[in-house]
């Protein structure tokens, strides 16, 4: 009897063992925010910038202020000459529209003028033969032949001057539409240059690439590399990383989440998922493995002051184990 008591006890506790929840899963998280504005580096003339100013790491900003000022790079006196460029040029469009519509009144008047020579002259060339002498006669048509030369002459003269007026004005303009372009372009650059801030919230430095200290004030960089984040302060979350093995026996959706920051251990709070990214990603810091970023929401008002990059610790409780990995575990939202 004690020994069939003993068997029901010991298969009651590996059932409730087998059914009931796995052990609490640490991971290490960090402070982030799903809204944020990372700043980089802009293009320039030359293959580096210069970061005139930025803003102090861990300084509040708000949306609208002056984030970053990188060195112009000699697009400022680019800029000026062409806009100087640009008025002289549009005086030299004025100049030549003025010259060529005189040419082409000129030719017009040619025209009209030897219209009227071919109209006098066929009317002498058309007196009858018997009032003039013969030599007379023959001068005056010899005169109307001419005027009719004359006549084309002119004509051609004046639909050339037309050709010539729309393709030089037409050339004119190609040119200040392109110079334009150029100072459009360069005010974009500038633009850039001056980086303000698109959300309210505190900064935070990038790494330079090539070394392990942080971007400051001074340096130079590449286009395109990162320099500073802003981040909503409004919409912190925890980012944390979830082994591959983990991942693949857990179902992350019925799961509890308890979030402690390691800088105010004494106050604790719920979480829940917001995300889990797709594919698992090499950190080599940490060992050969695969990790899943989890991105975890707040269930609870926060009581404290956060900042980015404050390191938490998140209890994750699995309520039963994924009998199915592929189905179970929690796919990106």
């Amino acid at each position: 009897m004690k020994v069939k008591m003993t068997i029901f006890i010991l298969l009651g506790l590996f059932t409730a063992q087998a059914l009931g929840s796995e052990q609490p899963l640490i991971l290490t998280g960090i402070i982030t925010s799903s809204d944020n504005q990372v700043v980089t580096a802009p293009k320039t003339n030359r293959w580096q910038v210069q970061i005139q100013w930025m803003a102090e790491e861990g300084s509040i900003v708000n949306k609208g202020e002056l984030v970053a000022v990188f060195d112009s790079g000699g697009i400022e006196s680019q800029l000026e000459e062409n806009q100087e460029k640009l008025e002289t040029q549009s005086l030299e469009l004025l100049q030549l529209e003025m010259e060529q519509e005189q040419a082409v009144l000129e030719a017009e008047g040619k025209v009209k003028l030897s219209s009227i020579m071919v109209e006098k002259t066929r009317i002498e060339a058309s007196v009858p033969d018997g009032e003039v002498s013969a030599y007379e006669k023959g001068k005056s048509v010899i005169e109307y032949e001419k005027a009719l030369t004359e006549k084309i002459k002119a004509q051609q003269s004046y639909a050339l001057a037309l050709e010539e007026q729309q393709v030089e004005v037409r050339k004119k303009k190609i040119e200040i539409i392109k110079l334009k372009e150029n100072i459009a372009y360069q005010i974009s650059q500038l633009d850039k240059l001056s980086v303000k801030a698109l959300v309210t919230g505190p900064v935070t430095h990038a790494m330079h690439r090539w070394s392990s200290k942080k971007i400051e004030t001074g340096m130079n960089i590449q286009a395109s590399w990162d320099v500073l984040t802003v981040q909503a302060a409004a919409t912190y979350q925890v980012s944390a990383w979830l082994h591959e093995v983990d991942a693949a026996r857990v179902d992350l959706k019925n799961s509890d989440y308890r979030l402690t920051l390691d800088a105010y251990p004494e106050q604790s709070y719920n979480g829940k998922v917001l995300a889990v990214s797709s594919q698992a990603e090499q950190k080599a810091q940490w060992s050969d493995s695969a990790y899943y970023r989890v991105e975890i929401g707040f269930d609870d008002d926060l009581k404290r002051r956060l900042f980015p990059g404050m390191s938490v610790r998140v209890k994750m409780t699995p309520k039963a184990i994924a009998q199915h990995s592929d189905a179970q575990r929690e796919q990106p939202l």
